[in-house]
């Protein structure tokens, strides 16, 4: 199918659920396939990887003169986490910073990977939910997905906070070099819209490979424009919320931290279900029409589930 013949199909099928209709598919799915309940699976996997994972990055961070950089690492993340898990991170990453050793680089790498790639298998299981479909997959087949798709995440987000955080430097220092004033000026624009074409890229290749449903590539689907955009308001939302009104560390103690780390994560995870539920309810609802339309006519034009309700009538 064309981009275009694509784009016909998509309007027409949102156009004839329309907004309420849509609204009412996704909360139905979302309820019968207990995506809130996969939502917390992903909480618990992704915060196993989280800190193996900040464990193997700021132990390369760690060879390089790069300290002050993390004061600019975490005034963005302070944007879109609470500050109670902000300090949580904060803290560990301050306390891997001055570590070398080796050992703690392999096993952060090991462990990282073994537990994102449980994430990535906790999506795919929500997502064939979502789709009402069975797994299946052999097992080491979904397990290879997982990895090889962990690693390809890894690699496009790890490339994008580069650019976007290491791209000021190298253009001050190219620039000094040329002689280009500009460039520094350029970067500091172009690294944000790379920043969400890399985010955009990584909720495509999640939507795409983890449902075991036949699908044409697409790198922008409603699926991944809600997750994009709600992972942004979400964050936002909650990291206000928690700042101003919640009394975690009052209520829970020393805790608070984590449990906050954890409701943050699992709203993320939520969003990211909710996504792929749209996706399906849009797929399945344009199936729908298409074997509508494509029902055999008479010739007086009717189709043969019209010409049985005419009888009946």
């Amino acid at each position: 199918m064309t981009l275009k013949a694509h784009r016909k199909s998509l309007t027409r099928t949102v156009e004839h659920l329309g907004p309420w209709g849509l609204l009412k598919r996704v909360a139905a799915g979302v309820s019968k396939n207990d995506l809130t309940g996969y939502s917390a699976q992903l909480a618990y996997y992704f915060f196993l990887s989280l800190f193996p994972f900040i464990l193997f990055l700021m132990t390369l961070l760690a060879y390089l003169p790069t300290h002050h950089r993390i004061h600019a690492v975490s005034s963005v993340l302070g944007k879109v986490l609470p500050t109670q898990a902000l300090t949580l991170v904060k803290s560990n990453v301050e306390g891997l910073l001055h570590q070398h050793q080796d050992g703690l680089l392999s096993f952060g790498v090991a462990f990282a990977l073994y537990s994102a790639s449980n994430a990535i298998t906790a999506i795919s299981a929500g997502m064939n939910q979502a789709y009402g479909v069975r797994e299946e997959r052999p097992r080491w087949r979904v397990f290879l997905m997982a990895v090889l798709l962990v690693l390809a995440l890894a690699l496009v987000l790890i490339t994008a906070f580069a650019i976007f955080f290491f791209g000021p430097l190298a253009a001050n220092a190219l620039a000094h070099r040329l002689g280009v004033q500009l460039l520094p000026f350029v970067l500091d624009i172009v690294r944000w819209p790379i920043l969400l074409l890399a985010v955009i890229l990584a909720a495509a290749l999640l939507y795409y490979f983890t449902p075991n449903v036949r699908q044409e590539w697409r790198w922008l689907t409603p699926g991944s424009l809600f997750a994009v955009f709600g992972w942004i308001t979400t964050s936002l939302l909650f990291a206000a919320y928690v700042n101003h009104f919640g009394s975690y560390n009052k209520t829970y103690g020393s805790i608070g931290a984590v449990i906050v780390l954890l409701t943050w994560m699992y709203l993320d995870g939520l969003v990211l279900l909710i996504g792929g539920q749209i996706n399906s309810v849009i797929k399945h609802a344009g199936e729908g029409i298409d074997k509508k339309t494509e029902l055999p006519t008479d010739r007086h034009g009717s189709t043969p589930d019209t010409r049985h309700q005419a009888v009946r009538r």
